[in-house]
């Protein structure tokens, strides 16, 4: 029984920074009735779908434990069950464009009238306010606009996108802290309320000590192979096979790394003998750093690194990542048996309850897969659903 049993979550969230979201939701143990529309359902189940099952990882990944509704919101028997539905769950989630939902007659105020109680929360992509509140939005142009994009790759090069999703994911993680956190607060006053999350809130939430450095000191650079703002070493080296990244040496740690890079030499070069001397000729050092870690590979720097208590890491790739010590021994990837691609490797969660412990759901509901089921729950007859599917409600 996770942390959030007996919690009942209404989905209309679409793509990832929704879902996403609402998989938290899952993973802790609560029940996410996700409505998605008849025919392809939520779009992420065509995203990189592959055989004639079409399965797709990124729906799996994203809708692990949930159950499917397939409904017609464009008609008024689907927005009265969804209302229905709303009475009975704790929170409703949705992130369409602002006026989206509301338009279709499930915005906050039709579902506070049903439910005072409820949370609902409302991802959307440039925030709810501005110009641009209405757009739509995708994880890589609020990576742009957010600003990571201008801080990040090489200095005379272009501004990169990091390779990840990671709009998206900050967004899910901010919806899911405030939902969570609406939930504590009701409590204690008993009071459902609205909450509006976005994209771009996420990317510059993200760089809050960045952003305020630059504020201060209006130094901007691109990170290259480490962090514009970091006055330390903290840099990725190529190896003979591969890359490794140090990051951090402060007074304490400098004499242990030139032992490890055997050039005990460095320690008292004048150029590099204290920190502040050391960063004075910083890019002399990288340039010395740079041509020594070419002549061992990832393994035997990590080995000598790990040794000098550096603090350090080797750039992997997602092969190693599935196969990585530390990331199995504390299940961020878990081994699960799946209905129709047999075992499979999954994200785990990154969290870990003592008492209440999380559960990993082994697949993605398939499209209306709990229709008929969550219908019966409402009081719904057999008639009363087939009626509901000649009219074009139910999918």
């Amino acid at each position: 029984m996770g942390p959030l049993a007996g919690i009942k979550v209404l989905d209309f969230t679409i793509f990832q920074q929704g879902p996403q979201a609402s998989l938290i939701f899952a993973d802790m143990g609560a029940d996410v009735i996700k409505v998605e529309p008849p025919g392809i359902g939520d779009l992420g189940r065509v995203l990189g779908s592959v055989g004639e099952e079409r399965f797709s990882p990124y729906f799996l990944a994203l809708n692990r434990g949930k159950r499917s509704i397939a409904l017609n919101l464009k008609t008024e028997a689907a927005v009265r069950i969804c209302l229905q539905l709303a009475e009975q769950v704790d929170v409703a989630i949705h992130n369409f464009r602002p006026g989206v939902m509301e338009r279709l007659g499930l915005g906050y105020e039709e579902m506070r009238a049903v439910n005072p109680r409820i949370i609902y929360g409302h991802a959307s992509g440039w925030g709810a306010k501005g110009p641009r509140a209405t757009h739509p939005a995708f994880d890589l142009a609020v990576q742009a606009q957010g600003g990571i994009m201008g801080v990040t790759g090489e200095r005379d090069g272009y501004p990169l996108p990091a390779g990840a999703a990671i709009a998206d994911y900050v967004g899910a993680l901010n919806l899911a802290l405030a939902v969570n956190s609406a939930l504590f607060a009701r409590e204690r006053t008993g009071v459902g309320q609205k909450i509006d999350t976005s994209l771009l809130g996420g990317q510059v939430a993200m760089q809050a000590w960045e952003i305020q450095y630059y504020v201060t000191h209006r130094q901007l650079g691109r990170a290259g192979r480490g962090h514009a703002y970091l006055p330390t070493i903290w840099r990725v080296f190529k190896t003979a096979d591969g890359y490794v990244v140090v990051g951090g040496l402060p007074e304490n740690r400098w004499p242990a790394f030139c032992a490890a890079l055997d050039m005990p030499e460095l320690e008292n070069d004048e150029r590099y003998a204290t920190y502040g001397v050391r960063m004075a000729h910083l890019d002399e050092l990288y340039a010395v750093l740079d041509e020594a870690f070419l002549k061992k590979t990832d393994a035997e720097w990590m080995e000598l690194l790990k040794a000098a208590d550096c603090i350090c890491g080797p750039v992997a790739t997602y092969d190693e990542l599935l196969d990585d010590p530390q990331v199995r021994a504390n299940e961020y990837i878990v081994d699960v048996d799946h209905p129709t691609q047999g075992r499979l490797p999954v994200v785990g969660a990154p969290w870990r309850f003592s008492e209440t412990p999380a559960e990993i759901a082994p697949a993605a509901p398939e499209l209306g897969q709990h229709s008929e089921e969550v219908l019966q729950e409402l009081g719904y007859t057999w008639e009363q659903i087939a009626e509901l599917r000649e009219q074009g409600a139910l999918g």
